[in-house]
């Protein structure tokens, strides 16, 4: 009879162990290799349009009659920029959006 309960109490630990194991497991975050490129590809892309921007705000706040007549120029050069931003970051969320829908779909089906 004493056998019983320490087993339904080792079987208890076990199952809490791995129940802990596989808690840790799903919330690790790792980077695929996708993931990896995108940030070396296109992280210097949107250092450049934030670094651009700043720069132009801090010139145009600290020396306007040097900057304004070159600021048609410089807003080209924001504008050329923000078209690529603008489109990877839509690419970026729809494949983050993607996922959160798989971790979904997963844990729906457990």
């Amino acid at each position: 009879m004493v056998d019983k309960p320490i087993k339904s109490l080792e079987e208890q630990l076990l199952d809490a162990k791995a129940e802990i194991v596989e808690l840790r497991a799903s919330t690790k975050t790792t980077l695929t290799g996708g993931q990896f490129l995108t940030i070396v590809m296109l992280g210097p892309l949107f250092l450049a349009f934030v670094a651009l921007g700043v720069i132009i705000v801090f010139k145009v706040t600290s020396k306007p009659a040097e900057v304004a007549p070159h600021l048609d120029v410089i807003l080209l050069a924001l504008s050329i920029f923000a078209n690529p931003v603008s489109a990877a970051s839509g690419v970026i969320v729809g494949l983050m959006s993607d996922e959160i829908k798989a971790k979904i779909g997963n844990k729906q089906e457990e």
